[in-house]
């Protein structure tokens, strides 16, 4: 079919057609557009675009949203994850007369928002239909890289090289991105050839090492199967040339060492494995490198075939093999110590018991052999056998007391003993290391523990007795602090509320906006978590700008009266690459453009820029990034800057979702924005190394529970759609308060560690919120309730009436 002149007119009246014959058919078959998908499935509220003629009007007409109207409700959706409205409100946006920039935007969202609904064959058949030869470049360019990835999810490759071709053609700022997509769709349409030409011609235009090492092993990848072995051994080689990364070099290799293998190439494939477990031992690349030689009978020594396996996880082979070298060579003191830890993993404490008594009676030239006593005692404590461990290393200390293992063991001992409950052998251990070695770097730590477990079982005396020391003996030491902020406390649980006071002024004075001090204003206030707004102001977003730009220049010593520059950086190729990936939802590619352009910048009026970019965009998470690198810069606390540029690293984004949340689970909004800050950094598509997903870092078990809690459907994908998490979120951080009585202490501490530490640590805390802060057991935990707290003093001084 050739394209006339009058194509304008018929592809807006076909679109037309389509959109009202169609609409309701496809938008039955999706969940409700809600807060939370729903397995009611009607149609979308009014207004909308009905799929029959519109009925006699009323004496009183609801008007019809017009095309900008339509476009903007689709931008709304897509930005809280409602992805079915969001294809609804551009499909109807488009039926009106849009001006070119604004059709270009409908039709690339509304194929973005099918694509995230997961409806790949639907968005490639609407994305066919749009008329790319009118639509601005950057708009035709993302509709066809969207046909590319429909046409890729629906099964048909071949389409998606072609359209990532177009893309290509029209001068995409993509184009390493856009080659290595394509190369995939090549591949997978069988055009090996093809693929490997691809991913050649992207490699002159690798923007970092990084990507440049993606582009070779993908390439070799595809040589291989090309059975071109020397040209992938090649890209294989030119990657170890550059590449740092000790875990990736040791996969590389043996990569490189299959390719060798399937070469025929078999004396220098196996030296090449062989080489790669001496040099990397503990990595999986090693223990993949391990089987491959055991397979083929190539001898590798028991010692190091143990260790191999130990850090695989493959406890059952690791102690055959130190057993055999134990048996077969008098100088094995080290081994004893591998094989114990491995059979404590098994389950054998016996004869974990037994290697470790024959490592400490035997081999007190072994490298491990202090360290033997400690893991005894950790044995004994695992077997409920607390006694016998605190006399085993009373014995190490009476026969040893100056080795230089002896602080550690102590320090370690006392953590092992406080965490299993026999907290007054741990306080024991902490005098003694904080008498005996009181250089040692724990010592002020050791004093500290002392103070608490004294504070915590109510000897006063003793607790203010370790406290002192600690003050008077490390007075620059980060625990000095905590002693002032418990000898406050010691001093109100003796009635002397004035000298409580006095040591809590100190505090805030001179820990302003962190934990510490934070604590210590809110004891001066008599405040808690609870006395937080259940409402929440919310301000113009530009309100103070001028204000706060006017402090900038006079920060920085600008003169004259030029605006400031929005544009500084947003001319750099990193930039423009970005945005080109945000409009077709790469995420991530967009993310990591950008995030190298951010991590390049160090002026601070380039920081203001790229913060106010990143906000227009909707990349919450990097403009958060570049408005607290800014104030960092300028060496202001947030709550001294000006509030403009406090906000832009402290936003309130998802307003109405978050108020809707907080009032249904009588939550304070500002308390699920400073932990949805902490946990995501309001990132929708952040994932965490427990598998945590979305603002609100859910992992997919909790949610399956939540969501069937609150009787919706469930798919793991949709914790990524910010209505969804925060719904989640809000639900769950409400469960874990009224579990524990309304107590939000608690609930944070349950919300990252798990109830059932947080009942643990409660229970050993007297009801009191610090001395339960100070038995959590959990470094994260502990992290994330002091990173919470302190977000939530921005916060209430941002969105609660304390800034102007």
């Amino acid at each position: 079919m050739h394209r006339q002149g009058s194509l304008r007119g018929w592809w807006r009246w076909a679109v037309m057609g389509v959109v009202l014959l169609g609409l309701a058919a496809f938008l039955a078959r999706w969940p409700r557009p809600s807060s939370l998908p729903s397995r009611t499935r009607t149609p979308l509220p009014s207004p909308t675009v009905p799929a029959t003629p519109l009925p006699t009007p009323s004496p009183t007409p609801i008007p019809t949203p017009l095309p900008g109207e339509w476009l903007d409700r689709g931008r709304r959706a897509m930005r809280v994850g409602a992805f079915e409205e969001a294809a609804a409100a551009y499909a109807a946006a488009l039926q009106g007369a849009l001006p070119p920039e604004a059709a270009g935007e409908a039709w690339v969202g509304w194929g973005r928002a099918l694509l995230a609904a997961e409806q790949p064959a639907e968005a490639a058949r609407v994305l066919a239909q749009a008329p790319v030869e009118e639509l601005p470049p950057e708009w035709a360019r993302g509709v066809w890289t969207l046909r590319g990835d429909a046409r890729r999810a629906a099964g048909d490759p071949a389409g998606a090289a072609e359209a990532y071709g177009h893309a290509l053609r029209m001068g995409s700022p993509l184009t390493v991105e856009l080659r290595m997509r394509r190369a995939l769709a090549l591949q997978e349409a069988g055009r090996l050839e093809a693929a490997a030409a691809e991913l050649r011609a992207a490699l002159p235009a690798a923007r970092d090492p990084s990507q440049e090492a993606a582009l070779r092993e993908r390439l070799a990848e595809t040589l291989e199967a090309l059975q071109a072995y020397p040209a992938a051994l090649e890209q294989y080689e030119a990657i170890l040339a550059f590449a740092r990364n000790r875990a990736y070099r040791a996969y590389i290799e043996w990569r490189a060492a299959q390719v060798l293998l399937t070469a025929g190439q078999t004396p220098e494939g196996y030296a090449r494995l062989q080489r790669l477990i001496r040099e990397a031992p503990d990595t999986l690349a090693a223990y993949n490198a391990l089987v491959r030689l055991v397979e083929a009978g190539i001898p590798v020594p028991d010692d190091l075939r143990g260790r191999i396996d130990a850090a695989a996880g493959q406890c059952l082979p690791a102690v055959q093999a130190f057993e055999r070298w134990i048996a077969a060579h008098p100088d094995h003191g080290d081994i004893h110590y591998e094989a114990a830890r491995c059979y404590r993993d098994l389950g054998n404490l016996q004869a974990a018991h037994a290697h470790l008594d024959a490592l400490i009676r035997d081999h007190p030239e072994a490298s491990r052999w202090a360290e033997g006593w400690l893991e005894k005692g950790r044995l004994w404590i695992r077997s409920g056998a607390v006694e016998s461990a605190v006399a085993l290393w009373r014995q190490f200390l009476a026969r040893f007391p100056t080795h230089p293992f002896a602080p550690r063991l102590l320090y370690e001992a006392a953590r092992l003993l406080e965490r299993n409950g026999a907290e007054e052998a741990a306080e024991g251990f902490y005098r003694l290391l904080a008498e005996r070695f009181p250089a040692d770097p724990r010592a002020p730590e050791a004093r500290h523990r002392q103070g608490v477990l004294a504070y915590g079982r109510g000897d006063l005396d003793a607790a203010a007795a370790a406290w002192e020391a600690l003050r008077s003996r490390y007075p620059e030491a980060p625990e000095a602090l905590a002693a002032r902020f418990w000898l406050g406390k010691v001093a109100l649980a003796r009635g002397d509320r004035a000298r409580a006071e006095a040591e809590w002024q100190a505090v805030v004075a001179q820990a302003s906006g962190r934990f510490l001090g934070e604590r210590a204003r809110m004891l001066l206030q008599g405040e808690d978590l609870t006395d937080l707004p259940e409402t929440l102001e919310l301000p113009d977003p530009e309100a103070g700008r001028a204000e706060a730009e006017g402090w900038l220049r006079a920060r920085l010593g600008i003169t004259g009266t030029l605006p400031l520059s929005p544009s500084v950086g947003l001319t750099d190729p990193l930039w423009q690459a970005g945005a080109e990936a945000w409009r077709v939802g790469w995420v991530e590619e967009a993310r990591g453009l950008w995030t190298a352009l951010r991590q390049r910048v160090e002026d601070p009026l380039a920081l203001y820029a790229l913060a106010l970019a990143f906000r227009e965009q909707g990349a919450d998470a990097l403009a958060v990034q570049a408005a607290a690198r800014l104030l960092a810069r300028l060496r202001v606390d947030p709550r001294e800057a000006p509030p403009f540029l406090a906000r832009l690293a402290y936003p309130v984004p998802y307003p109405d979702r978050v108020l809707e949340e907080a009032q249904r689970r009588h939550l304070p909004p500002l308390l699920l924005y400073a932990v949805m800050r902490q946990e995501s950094l309001f990132d929708p598509y952040a994932v965490s190394s427990a598998r945590a997903r979305g603002l609100m870092q859910i992992i997919p078990p909790t949610a399956q529970a939540i969501a069937e809690a609150l009787g919706q459907p469930y798919r793991e994908s949709w914790l990524h759609r910010p209505a969804v998490s925060i719904a989640f979120g809000a639900y769950y951080l409400a469960q874990q308060r009224d579990r524990f009585g309304g107590n939000l202490w608690v609930a944070l501490a349950a919300y990252n560690g798990g109830p059932g530490n947080a009942a643990r640590w409660w229970a050993t805390a007297r009801g009191d919120p610090d001395l339960f802060y100070e038995r959590i057991t959990l470094e994260e935990t502990r992290r994330y309730l002091e990173r919470v707290v302190e977000h939530l003093a921005v916060y209430r001084a941002l969105y609660a009436g304390g800034a102007e």
